[in-house]
């Protein structure tokens, strides 16, 4: 068999109709009628040499060939608009300013902007770390063009929610099936230095169960956070992301009152290219909340 003429065409239109699961929701989707997108889909089958689909009563259903070919079709497509992508966004230069919440700025989120800076080299990042509040006095001052921050369910206001995080208590490992204070004394807590919206949703929760606490240490620092909770001065409030060997999240039935989840906001100040694509690249994976 001659090599195949596979044009992206015909290629996005096939993909379509297995996507939309019918040829008449493709064609409305692609804008064809429907005899086109069935004359497009026979086209690929005779350059493939092999039929794609089957009647099956007054549909058609993918065949063997069909369903093992549809996943080659999607890549060849995805390298196809990655190519493009990097033809077209290899000459974008400038810079941004971003502002990140500390409890964004672990885990993945420095591999995140690494993959940015491979792909657009000629951008410069300049990335600040710090509490919500400083970042939202900042945003607005205009210091920053994007900011990565956590706040209070339904607190978004102008932001973009990229997605919710669940908060915890966690204590030290050797506590797991023990009450992590005997209600004796107040509670003790292991935070972040205010303002930090984690702790500020502690308290308010300590506060509405009628649970007596003290801070009894505070860092700017996650990893000196969690070695206060992993040698036992206090308990703290973040997400299991946040955990580490020697820490757990403390189970029911404890005492201590269920946390609400808080949200991953993102706020843009203007609309700009280089704004756009980081923007975007958060929307495909969003940072994950410690």
């Amino acid at each position: 068999m001659a090599n195949p003429n596979l044009s992206t065409e015909l290629l996005r239109t096939f993909v379509t109709v297995v996507d939309l699961d019918g040829f008449n929701r493709a064609a409305r989707q692609l804008h064809k009628t429907q005899s086109t997108v069935s004359q497009q889909v026979r086209r690929l089958e005779q350059e493939l040499g092999c039929a794609l689909f089957t009647a099956q009563g007054r549909k058609r259903r993918l065949t063997v060939a069909g369903e093992r070919f549809v996943g080659h079709a999607r890549q060849l497509l995805r390298m196809q608009e990655a190519a493009v992508a990097a033809v077209a966004d290899s000459a974008i230069e400038g810079e941004l300013r971003l502002g990140v919440a500390q409890g964004l700025s672990e885990g993945p989120f420095p591999e995140l902007l690494a993959q940015f800076a491979r792909t657009y080299p000629r951008v410069r990042l300049h990335v600040h770390t710090g509490f919500a509040r400083d970042l939202a006095a900042g945003f607005e001052r205009g210091d920053y063009d994007l900011t990565l921050t956590v706040c209070h369910v339904g607190a978004a206001g102008g932001g973009r929610v990229l997605g919710q995080a669940q908060l915890h208590w966690i204590g030290a490992e050797a506590a797991v099936g023990e009450p992590p204070w005997d209600g004796a004394a107040p509670l003790p807590l292991a935070t972040f230095s205010p303002p930090c919206t984690f702790r500020q949703v502690a308290v308010d929760a300590l506060n509405a169960a009628g649970i007596p606490w003290r801070v009894a240490y505070t860092t700017t620092s996650l990893p000196g956070l969690m070695a206060a909770v992993k040698n036992g001065l206090g308990v703290t409030a973040r997400t299991e992301h946040a955990l580490v060997p020697g820490t757990a999240v403390i189970a029911p039935p404890a005492a201590l009152p269920s946390l609400p989840p808080v949200d991953v906001m993102l706020r843009h100040a203007r609309q700009t290219r280089i704004g756009d694509l980081l923007e975007q690249l958060f929307l495909e994976t969003p940072p994950r909340a410690a």
